[in-house]
């Protein structure tokens, strides 16, 4: 379907306050504040590394047409297996688009089976995603925490439910995307980071929400029967996938290549 137009404006409770760097729970208490920190590579080679990937994917939101059926500002880290260094991606991704100028960058931790980007962001226990698709009078504004970087928000995965699949692939969680995006306007991003796509069936349901999708492979690895299965899962259920919405990231390459790369060709 046709992304949301100006007239079409989702709130869900995402007033100007919800964009501060320090702002209230649904219970009135100060919410905490996520940690946002550099991967652990060289410095100057990660930034530029990220920084590759990061104008990859704004040249993509300039050349799509005006009404494509998914907003390419809504980006999908994934991969075939498991610890790929997906959550590592959507940090590095995170920190490099910190460069802009009055740039808000949502990260979403989609990955319900193993929520490390929460972990890592001294978010996790915190009410999140799930909580909010499942209702209980949650407003979006509740579940997006400030950070550690300025314009960087988080959103955490939220109390575990046998209904994740289930939450995730609702209507609800188009309604929060669109919300996000429009309540930070032409210059916002959502990054979902999510579980595998051969482990994890929540994953083709945010696929299907997503304009772009960054799929993780790591060198020495992932295997290339598996690339080949999770793309044409996506391609299938999710599609299409192809060089105008998915890039691969090849992750953990020896010292003398890049540590990540891209390539607009699957």
């Amino acid at each position: 379907m046709p992304r949301s137009g100006a007239n079409d404006k989702p709130d869900l409770g995402l007033a100007d306050a919800a964009w501060e760097q320090k702002d209230h729970n649904a219970h009135g208490s100060l919410k905490r504040i996520g940690s946002v920190a550099t991967p652990h590579f060289d410095e100057s080679r990660t930034r530029e590394e990220f920084r590759v990937i990061k104008r990859h994917l704004v040249s993509r939101i300039s050349a799509a047409p005006e009404y494509a059926a998914r907003n390419p500002r809504t980006i999908l880290v994934t991969s075939a297996s498991p610890k790929e260094g997906k959550t590592t991606v959507t940090l590095g991704l995170a920190m490099s688009f910190m460069f802009e100028q009055d740039v808000r960058v949502v990260l979403i931790d989609a990955d319900m089976r193993s929520p490390d980007l929460s972990r890592r962001m001294g978010l996790g226990g915190e009410l999140g995603l799930l909580d909010f698709l499942e209702g209980n009078g949650l407003e979006a504004r509740d579940i997006v925490y400030p950070t550690s970087v300025k314009g960087i928000f988080a959103i955490p995965a939220g109390l575990p439910r046998i209904t994740a699949p289930e939450l995730i692939a609702s209507a609800r969680m188009q309604q929060l995307l669109d919300a996000l995006l429009q309540g930070m306007g032409e210059s916002g991003f959502v990054v979902m980071d999510s579980g595998s796509v051969l482990s994890c069936s929540e994953t083709i349901s945010l696929a299907s929400h997503a304009g772009q999708i960054l799929f993780v492979a790591t060198k020495g690895q992932t295997k290339r029967a598996d690339i080949d299965e999770g793309l044409g899962r996506l391609h299938r259920q999710a599609g299409p996938i192809d060089e105008t919405r998915a890039s691969m990231v090849f992750n953990k390459t020896s010292r003398s290549q890049s540590a990540v790369r891209y390539s607009k060709k699957i």
